[in-house]
């Protein structure tokens, strides 16, 4: 054997189980309560957990496109800091991604940066259906698509969605919705700046949550008519909760996402944080939140993804003056599984359910399951070593993507990623990236 992971406690679908990891070849080839098989390498895990690596379905690494912000070496990096093996990367780089030939060179300009894996996320707003189709047959994991007019190329009408969600269907791929009324979030912004209100809790009262629920509820409309695989991104709050349990309470192919964002923060924070606390949708009520963690631990919400968006402190420190002028956003990739962990010794969730909601479901969406988010003879020998007891304070200087800001600045917390292991090589060892650039492989969908 090429590597063992010896005495950890072990996920399974059944539960955790004591024992060690064999690896050969970058695949796990053994599981066993006992250490008797000879490796040529050996991890003591000294008691931790031992998880599938963690499957960031939701990161804008800006690349091509925006350097000054982040790019895949630097954003892979801290994913592999935050025990990530794997991303999914959004289309709304420079170009977008909606193309073939933006999809091919965009896969160009990246392969010899990723020190983790990669899955890439196609663009779905007013193009053609055979480049949907192409893309999909090149590799694209889903599909993204907003109903934001800002996001130009990767917007789509109602009249269009319909269109790309027969052809997404066909290709048995999901597609990704950035779900917020265009029209209500608009004329909010236009209220506020008549009413001369530029300070940040101006972004969460004139961006309301109905606008997130109303466009959820269309969307599922749409994707009960095609029966496409629709994932909604980034929720928020109780109302679009209720719209998706109802959906998958009728049968239709839906699932929700969330972030620790909205699960760990609320509006308040805005008062402090100012636009390093602007994202989009906004962060919500006390209420919204209770609501995002029921249905996290209980099903109605599937997934756990960073949205992570860097943008740099220049472009962030526009809102100071007027939060409409800053960028939504926020540094988020190696902070997730840290924030979750704290929040398992919390009592708010249990690991088991941490590594569902960030590792087998976003594997099972994006068709990489069982080669990732597994741990099974035969799986990627993907793993991230946790110590639920070690403490963290988190650090905007310590970061190792290019921005160094969070709004979770002096968060004070306890479990960590120890190693992050990627196809059997180390990648990240005590908070410290030691995988190679271009070690990270594309990832097609499998299943």
């Amino acid at each position: 054997m090429d590597l063992a992971i010896k005495d950890g406690r072990i996920y399974t679908s059944q539960g955790f189980i004591e024992g060690s990891i064999y690896i050969n070849e970058g695949k796990i080839a053994a599981i066993a309560k006992s250490d008797l098989i000879r490796s040529d390498n050996t991890i003591d895990a000294c008691g931790g957990f031992i998880l599938p690596g963690m499957i960031d379905m939701h990161v804008h690494l800006r690349d091509p496109g925006s350097p000054e912000r982040e790019d895949f070496e630097s954003g892979t990096r801290a994913a592999a800091c935050g025990g990530v093996t794997t991303v999914a990367d959004m289309p709304n780089t420079s170009p977008s991604v909606t193309t073939l030939e933006a999809f091919k060179e965009k896969r160009r300009r990246i392969r010899n940066k990723a020190v983790v894996d990669y899955a890439l996320i196609a663009g779905a707003g007013e193009v053609a259906g055979e480049a949907l189709r192409s893309m999909a047959e090149a590799g694209a994991a889903a599909f993204k698509s907003f109903m934001i007019a800002r996001f130009k190329e990767l917007a789509a009408s109602d009249g269009q969605m319909l269109d790309n969600f027969r052809v997404i269907s066909q290709t048995g791929r999901p597609c990704l919705m950035h779900a917020e009324n265009e029209s209500i979030v608009a004329h909010g912004i236009e209220v506020a700046k008549k009413l001369n209100r530029k300070d940040p809790i101006a972004h969460v009262e004139f961006r309301p949550a109905i606008a997130e629920v109303e466009a959820t509820a269309r969307t599922i409309l749409l994707a009960r008519e095609t029966r496409v695989k629709l994932h909604i991104c980034h929720m928020t709050c109780k109302g679009g909760v209720e719209v998706l349990r109802h959906a998958k309470k009728e049968g239709l192919k839906v699932t929700g996402e969330t972030s620790p964002n909205y699960l760990l923060l609320t509006s308040d924070a805005m008062l402090k944080l100012g636009p390093y606390a602007k994202i989009d949708p906004p962060l919500r009520s006390i209420d919204d939140q209770l609501s995002l963690w029921e249905a996290l631990r209980s099903g109605g919400i599937d997934v756990l993804a960073s949205d992570h968006a860097p943008y740099t402190r220049e472009e962030k420190d526009l809102g100071w003056k007027d939060i409409f002028e800053a960028p939504s956003g926020s540094v988020a990739i190696e902070t997730s599984l840290p924030l979750m962990l704290d929040s398992v010794n919390r009592g708010l969730i249990t690991l088991d359910r941490v590594v569902e909601v960030f590792s087998v479901n976003p594997a099972k969406i994006l068709g990489l399951y069982p080669k990732k988010g597994a741990l099974a003879v035969g799986s990627d020998a993907d793993f991230v070593i946790v110590d639920m007891k070690r403490p963290f304070t988190i650090l905007g200087e310590r970061l190792h993507s290019k921005q160094k800001h969070t709004p979770f600045e002096g968060w004070r917390g306890e479990g960590a990623p120890l190693y992050t292991i990627l196809r059997g090589c180390i990648v990240m060892e005590a908070g410290e990236a030691v995988g190679k650039p271009g070690y990270g492989e594309f990832q097609k969908p499998v299943s």
